[in-house]
Parts: C-alpha cells; structure tokens; sequence
C-alpha cells in the first residue's frame, strides 16, 4: 500500500469512527423491567439516526413540567413499517408507554405512542390489540 493510500484510510477511519462509537446498547440507558407511562406535549421531533427521538414536557407529581426524551428505532427501520417524520408532531399531545431510563433518568423507550385522536402506534409496526 502505498502512503497516500494509507493516508486516505486513515484519514476515513477517523472521520466515521466517532459516529460509529457514539451508538450505544439498549441496556446502557434503558431498563429491561422497568417500565411506564408517560403523557404530554411532543415540544420538538427528531427524525434522524441512530434513533428517533421525541422530547416531551410532562407535568411532574408536584405540577411542575419536566422534559422527557423518548427515543426509538432508526428511521430507516421505521420508514419501512410506514412511519415517518409527519407520524408525530411538535405540539401533539402523546401517550407513551414503554420501558423507562435506567437511574431515574428521564428517559423512555417506546414500545406504543398514542396520540390524542386515539391513532396508536407502534415502532415494531405490530397493530396494537383490539
């Protein structure tokens, strides 16, 4: 291999290395029997990878608004079920159960997102039961 040759794999190397590195297992922010539900207002959409995301101003016990994230697959995996970046909207009131953020965190996966005119959706693409 010649330098310039080399110097061009490394120089590629590098420049997707951090973007590869930055994914993470589910188990690293999510808890496998915890979970939850959660109602509020979509405040802003992210229909981008490595995974959708949703942040939702909640009102907590005490009335107060927090801010939960909730994320889901990539869009491409939820393009080809039919979901895309219209399905949920910034200023929708949503439902969302799903499994909750490891430590407390204010963070869910979700498993189900049902909006206020009662659609329910699902990231697996799965019809939700009658």
């Amino acid at each position: 291999m010649n330098v310039r040759a080399g110097l061009a794999a490394l120089a590629i190397a590098f420049s997707i290395g951090p973007s590869a590195h930055a994914h993470h297992s589910f188990a690293a922010e999510f808890s496998y029997e915890e979970s939850g539900t959660i109602t509020g207002e979509v405040i802003e959409a992210l229909f981008v990878n490595p995974h959708a995301r949703y942040f939702i101003a909640v009102k907590d016990a005490s009335g107060k608004q927090v801010v939960w994230d909730a994320q889901t697959r990539s869009t491409n995996a939820l393009t080809r079920i039919g979901w895309n970046k219209d399905a949920v909207r910034v200023g929708e009131q949503v439902t969302i159960e799903g499994n909750l953020g490891r430590d407390g965190a204010r963070k869910i996966w979700i498993r189900e997102l049902k909006k206020e005119s009662g659609e329910v959706i699902r990231p697996t693409g799965e019809e939700p039961p009658p």
